[in-house]
């Protein structure tokens, strides 16, 4: 993998990771509606863990969850001095832009390139919220048209902690019909884009108890706080 390469995979890793928390379905109100607003995750929760997806390590602290990708990457000490994008001052390397210098240890004419990625997935505020309803938190964040996107994230016995999707896919809206009215959202041309529902909390327990959940990433829990 040459240098320029290297970049745009670090930059594509961080787009990814953004553009994971789309969905098409939305809620007009947090979830569950009308409960309160957790100030914090509860202490059980708190505590550092392992993707087993990834091997990438989500840190859930008082009130915010942060992921983080630890990337290796070995290029020839060649390569490293002919990049564009890479300056060299000071004996140390730089990204073009930033200030931070690169993590590089030079072993006679190769490079190896240590580089941390860093995503918020979740930060209370007033854009994001978080409620406890039946066992697990719901991860409300608000977009740009007041509606709401949804998360579900539930914690096991054994340590195993699970991020979720209330999704709304093709198939999932028709099933999600039978349970709650859907309000279809349109563009000018008359395309639906998203899809908005209200669902009552005894339809919302229809919803969770159903297979349009969408399992997400799968965490172990390796350290307590």
């Amino acid at each position: 993998m040459n240098m320029k390469h290297v970049i745009y995979f670090f930059a594509l890793l961080l787009s990814l990771s953004i553009l994971s928390c789309t969905n098409n379905l939305k809620f007009q109100e947090p979830q569950p509606s009308g409960d309160k607003n957790e100030k914090k995750f509860k202490n059980s929760y708190q505590g550092t863990y392992l993707c087993l997806d990834d091997s990438s390590i989500l840190f859930i602290k008082k009130d915010m969850m942060i992921q983080e990708w630890l990337i290796t990457a070995e290029i020839s000490k060649n390569e490293l001095d002919t990049t564009a994008e890479i300056k060299h001052l000071n004996g140390q390397y730089f990204i073009e832009g930033k200030d931070e210098p690169l993590d590089i240890t030079i072993l006679g004419d190769s490079a190896v390139l240590r580089y941390k990625l860093t995503d918020t997935l979740f930060q209370l505020s007033d854009n994001q919220l978080l409620r406890y309803f039946k066992g697990q938190y719901f991860l409300n964040y608000k977009e740009a048209d007041d509606q709401w996107i949804v998360k579900t994230l539930n914690l096991n016995r054994e340590g195993l902690l699970t991020l979720s999707d209330i999704h709304g896919g093709e198939d999932e809206i028709e099933k999600i019909k039978e349970m709650t009215p859907v309000e279809e959202i349109t563009n000018e041309e008359g395309k639906v884009v998203d899809y908005k529902v209200q669902p009552t909390k005894k339809e919302l327990k229809k919803i969770l108890k159903s297979d349009v959940i969408q399992e997400g990433s799968r965490f172990q829990k390796i350290r307590k706080l």
